[in-house]
């Protein structure tokens, strides 16, 4: 008896942190509001994303839009040492 008695207090002291987890609603039920947190990060994280899809292409419509840069653009032609020919060996 006193094991029967053992296995039923054990089991109940098992039982009590599972059903504090289901929350206030009683059921378990899933309420909308509250969804998984871990859902939650993901559809943050898929909303940046298309936000950052979206920004990456509108600027690339704006700059199709500027037309090409000229080619003699060169931003290293200072630092470069002028080309003489008749100083080379």
């Amino acid at each position: 008896m006193r094991y029967v008695f053992a296995a039923f207090v054990m089991m109940a002291m098992l039982a009590g942190p599972a059903y504090s987890q289901k929350g206030s609603s009683g059921g378990g039920e899933v309420n909308p509001a509250n969804k998984d947190p871990y859902k939650l990060m993901l559809e943050r994280e898929q909303a940046a994303r298309d936000e950052n899809e979206r920004a990456y292409n509108a600027q690339m419509k704006r700059l199709k839009a500027q037309g090409a840069t000229p080619a003699s653009s060169d931003p290293w032609k200072a630092v470069r040492p002028v080309d003489n020919s008749a100083t080379k060996r």
